[in-house]
């Protein structure tokens, strides 16, 4: 050791130096013949593109009778073509070493493409196929159906997938967030092709959708083949059912849903949310990280560390086109199942009663600051904070400046914000597991509401 150097303490954290410069990378915005606007994001570090196609109408377009209706779609989507069957699209992206795939979120539909640079036009002219002369062919459809209601059957016997459908069902009733977005057996049985041909119709046009490249582009040629391949694509203006925002449901509801046997449950509180444009969504951000966003939040110490209730317990914030859920999960062994939920609650009241300590607020802006340029790596990340910013409305230097004000973020802000809206009077409780053991502890929350696997409630029990 230096003969002036102060020995290391070893019990206090470092300080923190000062923040790195990290900017957002610029992107291009252009706009094809057909309308369809494209966004680029050049970078050519590695010899890679990807490409990815929005189309603004998810699941939350999904009919009421036809839940699981855009996820099927989107199935379908690379299943062959007018020029192609499913086998030779998938051999021809596979003999460059790309990949060619297709998805859906509440809200949009998505089908992406990468290769290398070098085989560009050959993934390009796959994205621009199946986007435009997709066939959706029967047999293929039956085939979807068969894995997806496979896949359904199989998903009921998790107890965290039981206790979300129900949660969705007691925070959204009557609302298309309150479906199911991978369908049920009953939707997804009656879907027929016209059914998807009518989705597609409405909402598969470039007036509805636009596309997101990123990687070793040169843009003016990859525009010009943009334009050959995709400047064509025609499609009328359909029907682009508006999605309402929902309302808060007032009063707590409990639901259980029965497994039994079951030795431990799946647990979901919540409550209806924001929307992803809102003014307040970097700072309720914040909020949820502390309140159960990362390993040190108040919620995972109280379970985890505190109790030894769970192995963890998170929250999150599912900002979406309008509302979506605030939600806190965990899972737990059933003899804790009623005290655990209690401490959840509680601590959802804490936050929303007291001011955060200005401890705490730092230590959530340094991991929220620190955290973000990992985010933003790779051109597909870059790509993928750009298609937030079109497909929620953000201002276009959203990302840009999104650090400073995190740092700018203060103790009474995240009290105003946590007041507003998180509502501990407001809850939707829901626990999955044995009714026998956990039905006389939840009934203490308030009306008990019992659920089969279907989501179908079966039976209603007052408070004790």
């Amino acid at each position: 050791m230096a003969q002036n150097q102060q020995p290391l303490d070893r019990t206090k954290a470092p300080t923190p130096g000062p923040l790195p410069s990290v900017s957002f990378p610029r992107f291009q915005e252009r706009k094809l013949s057909s309308g369809l606007p494209v966004y680029i994001v050049e970078n050519h570090e590695q010899p890679i593109v990807s490409m990815s196609l929005y189309v603004k109408a998810g699941s939350d377009h999904d009919p009421s009778e036809r839940e699981g209706l855009a996820a099927v779609v989107a199935d379908l989507l690379t299943k062959g073509t007018e020029q192609r069957t499913a086998t030779q699209i998938a051999e021809e992206i596979d003999f460059v070493g790309g990949s060619l795939y297709a998805g859906v979120s509440w809200d949009a539909l998505t089908v992406g493409a990468t290769a290398l640079s070098r085989y560009l036009e050959v993934a390009v002219d796959l994205l621009a196929d199946v986007v435009q002369r997709s066939t959706y062919p029967q047999e293929e459809l039956e085939r979807v159906q068969l894995q997806r209601l496979a896949g359904l059957r199989h998903a009921k016997a998790d107890a965290g997938f039981l206790a979300d459908m129900v949660f969705g069902k007691l925070t959204f009733p009557g609302h298309q967030y309150g479906q199911q977005a991978s369908g049920t057996e009953e939707s997804l049985a009656k879907t027929s092709r016209e059914d998807v041909l009518s989705f597609t119709a409405n909402f598969l046009r470039p007036d509805n959708a636009f596309l997101v490249v990123a990687g070793d582009v040169t843009p003016a040629s990859f525009l010009s083949l943009l334009e050959v391949k995709l400047g064509s694509w025609s499609g009328s203006s359909g029907k682009s059912a508006e999605v309402m925002s929902p309302r808060l449901q007032t009063g707590v509801q409990v639901g259980l849903i029965d497994k039994e046997g079951a030795v431990q449950s799946a647990i979901r509180v919540g409550h209806v949310g924001i929307a992803r444009n809102s003014e307040d969504f970097i700072a309720l951000s914040a909020v949820n990280m502390l309140l159960g966003g990362y390993f040190n939040s108040r919620i995972n110490l109280n379970l985890r560390e505190k109790h030894g209730f769970t192995y963890g317990a998170r929250s999150s914030v599912d900002a979406r086109s309008v509302s979506g859920p605030f939600l806190v999960s965990t899972e737990v062994r059933t003899e804790v199942t009623v005290r655990a939920i209690e401490e959840i609650v509680s601590e959802i009241k804490n936050l929303a009663v007291e001011p955060v300590s200005e401890a705490e607020l730092q230590m959530v802006k340094n991991y929220m600051i620190g955290n973000f340029p990992l985010q933003i790596e790779t051109p597909q990340q870059v790509a993928n904070r750009i298609a937030m910013i079109v497909l929620y409305g953000l201002d276009t230097d959203y990302y840009q400046t999104y650090r400073d004000k995190l740092a700018a973020l203060t103790a009474e802000e995240l009290h105003r914000v946590a007041k507003a809206y998180l509502h501990p009077g407001d809850l939707v409780i829901v626990a999955s597991g044995s009714v026998e053991a956990l039905s006389g502890g939840m009934r203490e929350f308030g009306m008990l509401k019992i659920f089969n696997d279907e989501g179908t409630l079966i039976q209603t029990k007052d408070t004790i």
